[in-house]
């Protein structure tokens, strides 16, 4: 009987290994590019009072996702993921840049971030604007403070607002805007997810690393890719449909209901309303999709009804779709199998855009703010 107890265990050992094997060879020699999201780390969410939910300060861990395991996400006391917001001796005017997971930026490393690039001194730019022989910018003398966190929409936003922004102390602020901000706060999925831990049973946490821990592992990985690729592979031709491509014609359709157009405008109201009350400077951005670049007939209307909704309150905003439509490769400038989120070329796209902006004056409040003396 331990005879065959111990045989099992070593035949179960010699098959972790040989998968531990095969998944190191697949992704450290990259022998075919892994289609798996990223998926956000075990304990990073907490319920919050206000918000619905927020992520837990000073928390360390990885993306949990087959693909982008090595890329690391901290949050900092104020539960974002950033450095502290403590204020540093000598730093300019403060720009708080709101927004969802856009913002937070999952797949890519925190540094590579269109905000780490609009942070970088000015001569760090104009090196990097040399290099690349891209035309000099406005120089940003401010220091930008990330508060991205995924699934927010327009009413987190505002209640960020009403919280003086948590800590961040801004003296600007920089929103930008994904199609589909018009969910309500709460009917979100973090949100719901929240609701539960706080009102029932839920997975003890230590489960849940320990789950976390064994999903790190080569072995758990390539398994995980296997059977995403089984499954995509078995899939008809329309459910073959790119996940995010059948978000985005849920969105356009969502912009076609009154309902959802009103909750969005009055949302903005709301915000503009406080950050005016607050005498803060204002600017405003929207995030490209992919399917509104490749099929815009399609899938460009919401991008044209929220420029509508700004335009009509003269809200200052910068739009790169321009920007991104010249590219030659508009895949490179997205996550695989992702038409939202962007990778560290896209942001840096999206961050020469706004710089951009500021210098032709499309954000005039916000380019003020960062000059001397102001």
């Amino acid at each position: 009987m331990v005879r065959r107890l111990l045989l099992g265990f070593v035949w179960l050992l010699f098959v972790f290994l040989l998968l531990q094997l095969a998944g190191f060879v697949f992704y450290q020699f990259v022998v075919s590019r892994p289609i798996s999201g990223y998926g956000y780390p075990t304990g990073l969410e907490q319920p919050h009072a206000e918000l619905g939910y927020h992520y837990q300060p000073n928390f360390s861990a990885r993306f949990k996702g087959t693909a982008y395991q090595h890329i690391l996400i901290e949050t900092n006391p104020q539960g974002f993921r950033d450095a502290d917001f403590a204020p540093r001796s000598g730093e300019g005017p403060r720009l708080a840049v709101l927004g969802d997971s856009v913002v937070l930026g999952p797949g890519v490393e925190a540094d590579e971030r269109f905000t780490g690039c609009l942070d970088e001194p000015a001569t760090a730019r104009a090196a990097s604007a040399v290099q690349s022989a891209a035309p000099s910018a406005q120089s940003l003398d401010w220091r930008v403070l990330n508060l991205g966190v995924h699934a927010y929409s327009f009413g987190h936003y505002v209640k960020l607002a009403e919280l003086d922004f948590l800590g961040a102390e801004p003296d600007a602020v920089l929103l930008g805007i994904t199609l589909n901000d018009f969910a309500p706060m709460q009917s979100v999925g973090p949100a719901r997810r929240a609701r539960r831990q706080a009102e029932g049973w839920h997975k003890p946490e230590w489960i849940a690393r320990i789950q976390a821990r064994i999903g790190r592992t080569y072995a758990a990985r390539f398994l995980d890719e296997l059977d995403t690729r089984l499954r995509y592979a078995l899939l008809s031709a329309d459910e073959r449909e790119a996940y995010h491509t059948t978000w985005m014609r849920t969105v356009v359709e969502a912009w076609q209901q009154d309902e959802n157009r009103e909750r969005f405008a009055t949302r903005l109201d709301q915000f503009t309303d406080l950050i005016e009350q607050r005498g803060l400077p204002l600017g405003i951005v929207l995030f490209p999709e992919l399917n509104a670049l490749s099929d815009p007939e399609t899938f460009d209307g919401p991008r044209q009804q929220v420029r509508a909704l700004l335009e009509a309150r003269d809200l200052d905003y910068c739009d790169p779709y321009d920007d991104f439509a010249r590219q030659p490769d508009l895949d490179a400038l997205f996550l695989v199998r992702d038409s939202v989120h962007y990778t560290p070329r896209g942001h840096q796209l999206l961050c020469e855009a706004i710089e951009r902006c500021l210098e032709v004056g499309t954000l005039a409040d916000l380019a003020e703010a960062s000059s001397p003396g102001r």
